[in-house]
């Protein structure tokens, strides 16, 4: 039950920063925002981070069919 729900959690915050990585505008306001400011975020930083979230959850769910 608990993989499901961390795998959940990952895929969410994976789609969340793709999203931030293709949407220029939402991306600048919510840094706008944070309180850890840069000149200028890099959006292959934000896909980066997304596809390990979705791997890491595929990892959660389908690790006890691989090893």
């Amino acid at each position: 039950m608990w993989k499901y729900i961390a795998a959940g959690f990952l895929f969410l915050i994976g789609a969340l920063e793709i999203v931030l990585a293709l949407n220029g505008r939402m991306r600048e306001e919510l840094m706008k925002t944070s309180p850890v400011r840069s000149k200028r975020t890099s959006p292959i930083f934000f896909l980066l981070a997304g596809l390990s979230a979705f791997v890491m959850a595929l990892g959660i769910l389908f690790y006890n069919r691989w090893f």
